[in-house]
């Protein structure tokens, strides 16, 4: 499946309990899927026992059965103290409980290893244990705990492996086992190759064994499709449930895309001639130009050789079929993988119709995309993935297939047509169209215009055409007395030109749409009312009532500019105030200083008489503003209840540039 599972299925007779080997991180899966069914046969189906997921290594410490390289005797005998053993060395059998384990060295001679049992009879015998040929183990849990070691220990070597132990009473002719495990996802690459007479489209599969063992001659199937399927872990025991957050997954820029037209018939204007087939003469052949036409007269090309040699050797070599919701390929020859290997499996086999077209869109720069453009006529559901483009018998550049229902057309960009150049320039423009008096807001409707000049410029020795891709921007319509479009896909209008050799071409496209200012009436200037009473969407009445409102206001905020400066002004007295008060504070009443006081004094006097008289005026200007704004506001309540709409006569327009 392509989102990252496989699903297996096995078969064939089996007689007895068996076994069947995993990876450690496929036992969820395994948990989750398994099924066994005895599809002929008499055979009964019992348990499945599986390898605990615990770490071997510690189970073995936890029960002090971990043996230090080369000390495996010395552990388990001191692992068995308190048992009952019989020691024999061949010819004597010595039975009793392990007391211990006795190392002597033995200086220049080997080193000593003494066995020291309790006999039944109750004394202390040592044994050799270099002459100890045989320890048997009597009680039944001395064997179950070496039974323990061995099965743990051999899970320990077998690394990530977890094996699966099927109970299978009786003999089945025909066992059927089935199981989900994690497998990477199958992808596919494609080979676009253009010959004289055909376009061939041919599709590899790319897999992976994802099992433990060499696959021979299975039967293999590829699908599509996306059915629910999730990681449960049903094989470690559950402690605490804790959400899993993963960062963001990123990947590089992909190839450009083109998008598919609509499929509605457009009542548009069409491309002045019909779009160039695949082979043929020079004006028609493959996706990048190739050889000369005298080349190709009277003689194979290598497009054919590659093309006939390739194809035919694929076709015939998968089903692809509909399966529910799925899609799948049926590759229909037996497949051999190795453990760990991959492979490529030929899916599809197929000739197309094609054309070649030069699609350029700005922003991308001044050449144009090559295309090829097809319908998927394989009969197959196309998947995402890279193709490369041959033409006659040359590599000629890369794509990316998107995925493609049956039907669908697909545009493949694989390269730059350096041999054209082209470009945009753009004018914008706005007119008024009338004019809206809000409560707080007057409304300019305007009606706008943009003006796209596309140029392309051909240094081909034969006639091209090339394809202009503007953005469709919703609300915003073509002018049909310029160039329309022949085709619209979701995001894109596409307009079409024939650029003669080693010639130039113009189109005019002309976008235009409403839209609307809204102004705040204290932001008016009286350039606004010349301009709108020019172009008549103000009448007289409004003209001079919307006057005397902006002659109002702008009265007001004079007086609102002069209060402030009669404001700095008793500031100012404010602060000679201070001063003088603070030279009083240290002069004296008599004498020279109490002359000195008197001028003080009097100075002082002055300055308050200086803001006696700026308070007054503050208030009176304070006053007579507000007086303004109040008649202003009341005038132009007065307007905005009368709703004065006058039917336009005229348009003003102001000029922009894009």
């Amino acid at each position: 499946f392509k989102h990252g599972v496989a699903y297996v299925e096995r078969s064939g007779p089996a007689d007895g309990p068996f076994e069947l080997a995993f990876k450690r991180d496929e036992m969820n899966d395994i948990l989750k899927s398994l099924a066994v069914w005895v599809a002929k046969g008499d055979a009964r189906v019992g348990a499945l026992s599986f390898d605990a997921p615990e770490d071997p290594e510690a189970a073995l410490v936890s029960r002090r059965l971990h043996f230090e390289p080369g000390g495996a005797l010395e552990g388990l005998v001191r692992a068995l103290r308190g048992r009952r053993v019989v020691a024999s060395d061949g010819h004597t059998k010595t039975e009793g409980e392990i007391v211990g384990y006795q190392n002597t060295d033995g200086g220049h001679e080997p080193a000593q290893r003494t066995l020291i049992l309790r006999t039944l009879e109750g004394t202390l015998a040592t044994l050799n244990l270099a002459a100890v040929k045989s320890l048997e183990l009597v009680e039944a849990s001395s064997r179950a705990d070496l039974a323990f070691f061995l099965d743990r220990s051999r899970a320990a070597t077998a690394e990530d492996r977890r094996v699966g132990r099927v109970d299978l009473t009786g003999t089945a002719e025909d066992l059927r086992i089935s199981y989900v495990i994690p497998a990477p996802v199958w992808r596919v690459s494609y080979r676009v190759v253009a010959e004289p007479e055909r376009t061939m489209l041919m599709a590899w599969g790319i897999v992976h064994n994802p099992s433990e063992e060499d696959l021979s001659d299975v039967d293999l199937t590829l699908t599509t499709g996306e059915p629910v399927s999730f990681v449960m872990d049903l094989y470690n025991p559950k402690l605490v449930q804790r959400t899993v957050v993963e960062e963001t997954s990123r990947v590089a820029a992909a190839p450009k895309k083109f998008e598919r037209a609509r499929m509605a018939k457009m009542a548009m204007a069409a491309p002045s001639a019909a779009p160039m087939v695949m082979g043929g003469g020079v004006a028609s052949r493959g996706f990048g130009g190739g050889l000369d036409e005298d080349t190709m007269d009277g003689a194979p090309t290598v497009a054919g050789r590659m093309a006939d040699g390739i194809f035919s050797s694929a076709e015939g070599a998968a089903a692809s079929a509909d399966r529910g919701e799925f899609f799948e390929y049926r590759v229909l020859g037996k497949i051999s993988l190795k453990r760990g290997g991959s492979a490529m499996v030929p899916l599809i086999a197929s000739p197309l119709e094609a054309r070649k077209e030069r699609i350029w869109r700005d922003g991308a720069g001044d050449n144009p995309d090559l295309v090829v453009t097809f319908m998927n006529t394989t009969n197959a559901v196309l998947e995402e993935g890279p193709g490369v483009l041959y033409d006659d018998g040359i590599y000629s550049g890369e794509a990316m297939i998107p995925f493609s229902a049956r039907g669908a057309e697909v545009k493949l960009a694989y390269a730059k047509d350096l041999a054209v150049r082209c470009g945009r320039r753009s004018k914008a423009s706005l007119s008024t169209s009338g004019i809206r008096l809000g409560d707080q807001l007057l409304i300019e409707d305007q009606h706008r215009e943009q003006r796209h000049e596309l140029v392309a410029e051909s240094f081909h020795g034969e006639e091209v055409e090339v394809i202009f891709e503007m953005p469709k921007i919703h609300g915003r319509s073509i002018d049909p007395s310029h160039t329309v479009p022949f085709e619209e896909t979701t995001s894109y209008r596409r307009y079409s030109a024939k650029v003669p050799a080693h010639g130039r071409v113009e189109l005019v496209v002309v976008e235009r749409w409403s839209d609307s200012r809204h102004i705040s009436y204290e932001t008016m200037a009286a350039k606004d009312l010349e301009r709108w009473m020019d172009g008549r969407f103000l009448d007289r009445v409004t003209y001079d009532m919307l006057g005397n409102v902006l002659v109002g206001w702008a009265k007001a905020r004079a007086l609102d500019t002069q209060c402030s400066r009669v404001e700095k002004g008793r500031d100012d007295a404010y602060g000679k105030q201070q001063k003088i008060g603070e030279q009083l504070a240290v002069l004296k009443d008599t004498g020279p200083e109490g002359s000195l006081r008197l001028r003080y004094v009097k100075e002082l006097e002055r300055e308050q008489d200086k803001v006696n008289h700026c308070d007054a005026e503050i208030a009176r200007l304070r006053d007579e503003a507000e007086r303004m704004r109040v008649r202003a506001n009341g005038e132009l309540a007065d307007l905005t209840r009368r709703q004065a709409k006058p039917e336009p006569s005229a348009v003003s327009k102001i000029p922009t540039d894009d």
